[in-house]
């Protein structure tokens, strides 16, 4: 908001200046004619710079309230962004972010990291390798690996065939 002391100031200067103004009509001397036209011009003078730095306050004001409403903008954008996924349980307490069917509009549906997602954006989870019933995944944003699914211990168990020895 613009200083309301640079305003009362400004219009105190034009004040002044119109007090000044109306003393000098009924002076006929030149020497105290120009006193006070001097006292004039400085007073109209402090008015402008006045009115300057009230401008250049204002000035830096709208690009200001132009800076947050791009912020303001871009906020809505990720905000929406982020609504798109839901977390889900893959088994076994695993959970990642996933593209709600609904909101696919011909994506492929993917697992988003849900580190990235805390912090705000969406970064997309690279699979790795399946092993032992788990899928394992790979944030490239922020490096981070996931396994997914409920472990399945491999069976080493006596073979079912005895022929094959």
């Amino acid at each position: 908001m613009v200083d309301v002391s640079t305003i009362a100031g400004a219009l105190s200067a034009f004040k002044a200046a119109n007090d000044i103004a109306q003393s000098m009509i009924g002076l006929r001397d030149a020497a105290a004619f120009n006193t006070k036209l001097i006292e004039f011009q400085s007073k109209i003078i402090e008015a402008n710079n006045s009115a300057f730095a009230a401008q250049e306050e204002r000035t830096a004001l709208l690009s200001k309230i132009g800076e947050l409403e791009s912020e303001v903008t871009s906020l809505k954008a990720e905000r929406t962004r982020l609504q798109r996924y839901k977390l889900k349980d893959f088994g076994g307490n695993t959970f990642a972010y996933e593209l709600k069917e609904s909101e696919a509009s011909g994506e492929p549906i993917h697992r988003a990291c849900p580190n990235c997602y805390g912090k705000g954006h969406i970064s997309i989870l690279q699979f790795s390798t399946h092993e032992y019933g788990q899928d394992h995944y790979k944030c490239l944003n922020c490096s981070s690996d996931f396994v997914f699914g409920v472990y399945v211990a491999p069976n080493y168990g006596p073979p079912t065939n005895y022929e094959d020895f």
